[in-house]
């Protein structure tokens, strides 16, 4: 075993299997993509990349999976060798998915998602470099020495990883029910660990406290239960409050540092300026081609360029936020703050800008969340005394008010002409319109 010295988790291990994974190419571009696009800018420690994010979200994988399994004896099976054949399988089989869930980011993440060929999506290309580069030898390697173990029957190789991470192919009769459905969700639910990892590295690397969380707590409560044959994450009732704590610390990530009014405003700036440097203004669909384009070599081209958008951005040309609404703005405010900007277009042209953001921090209705859920998505609430089953808008009264979508809406208007805006944003208010 290998290990890394990682600043959240401390000492992760590594196999060798594994370690070619991470020494691959195309994980090694992962170095080059800023967890958080152009938050650096804004939050200057904010310079963690996706490779340290990926390495902290394998180790949660099997922490929270060892953690579980540990607790509930046979859950795989009652037959205890083949429990444990299936323990060790699907152990490894998460750890590859943590490790690769990210391969397919563009340069500066989800910021210039946009600018993907209509109707793809970054979860695309993470299938095409899973299946499609060295790092598919890499995890055929691993299966084949599954195979060897434990027989044929354990193989693992890239499509099954994918399969399982992508969770839409159920009708495959290599779709395992409910076993792969449980671990998708281990990636894709509101307990999952990508969320985990990615909250405490944020948090930290930004030099703010609303992602802090009791991960120790948390995981130590984190288990199991099974509804109509299908196993589910669910949190014992003991740990509640660190998972009030999770949700909150995400909730107020998302207010404070993921939709900063400037990171905001230097997102669509990125976006504006990468159009005018990539071939035909979009990436590459050739996976290969893709693969060459990671945030240096982006900010190599902006460095030698003279168009006007990229010295905007290089040289920090921010507009100035001169209008917000509140966080939860309901649909009068949002039409309020649109017909302010429109008018203000009239007499301002271009030099003023719209930006709107609406966005669920965490997706906790109490549809999705009754005790008969069968989803595999809902958060519920174990009491290992009584074996009862309730759901977490039963236990939480503080949860019940962040239900509702984030919805902020904001204008920006130059610097030079921020006090003209700001009076003519007055006397619209004041019915001078």
């Amino acid at each position: 075993m290998y290990q890394f010295r990682d600043p959240v988790h401390g000492f992760i291990e590594i196999s060798e299997d594994e370690l070619k994974i991470v020494n691959s190419t195309p994980f090694q571009r992962l170095r080059n993509i800023h967890q958080l696009a152009t938050t650096y800018l804004v939050y200057h420690g904010a310079e963690h990349t996706r490779f340290g994010h990926s390495i902290g979200v394998m180790h949660l994988t099997s922490r929270v999976f060892d953690s579980i399994t540990k607790k509930k004896p046979n859950l795989f099976s009652d037959d205890p060798e083949e429990n444990n054949i299936k323990i060790a399988w699907y152990r490894q089989i998460l750890r590859i998915i943590g490790l690769t869930h990210d391969l397919g980011h563009a340069p500066f993440s989800h910021a210039s998602e946009e600018l993907f060929e209509q109707g793809q999506e970054h979860e695309d290309f993470t299938k095409l470099i899973i299946c499609e580069t060295e790092i598919s030898d890499y995890i055929r390697a691993i299966g084949e020495k599954f195979k060897q173990q434990y027989g044929e029957a354990y193989d693992i190789t890239p499509e099954l990883v994918w399969m399982i991470y992508d969770g839409k192919d159920i009708t495959n009769e290599k779709f395992i029910v409910p076993d792969f459905l449980f671990l998708k969700s281990f990636m894709d639910g509101e307990l999952d660990c990508d969320k985990m990892d990615y909250l405490l590295r944020d948090s930290l690397y930004c030099g703010v406290s609303y992602g802090k969380y009791d991960l120790g707590r948390f995981v130590s409560t984190l288990t199991a239960y099974k509804h109509d044959n299908q196993l589910q994450l669910a949190i014992e009732r003991g740990g509640v409050q660190a998972l009030e704590e999770f949700i909150l610390a995400r909730y107020f990530m998302f207010i404070q540092v993921y939709f900063h009014k400037t990171r905001r405003y230097l997102d669509k700036s990125l976006v504006k300026s990468l159009k005018t440097v990539l071939p035909g203004g979009k990436y590459p669909e050739d996976v290969h081609e893709y693969l060459k384009w990671d945030d240096v070599r982006v900010i190599n081209l902006f460095a030698s360029s003279d168009n006007p958008d990229v010295n905007d951005y290089r040289n920090r040309k921010i507009m100035t936020c001169v209008l917000e609404s509140k966080a939860h703005a309901e649909k009068a405010e949002k039409i309020s703050t649109y017909l302010v900007f429109n008018l203000l277009q009239k007499d301002f042209g271009d030099r003023v800008l719209y930006d709107s953001v609406d966005k669920a921090a965490h997706k906790l209705s109490p549809v999705l969340l009754n005790a008969n859920d069968d989803s595999g998505k809902g958060i519920m609430i174990l009491d290992e005394k009584t074996s009862s089953i309730t759901n977490l808008m039963e236990e939480s009264i503080i949860l019940d008010s962040i239900v509702r979508p984030i919805s902020i809406n904001r204008i920006y208007a130059d610097r030079e002409i921020k006090d003209s805006v700001l009076q003519r944003i007055e006397e619209i208010f004041k019915g001078n319109i």
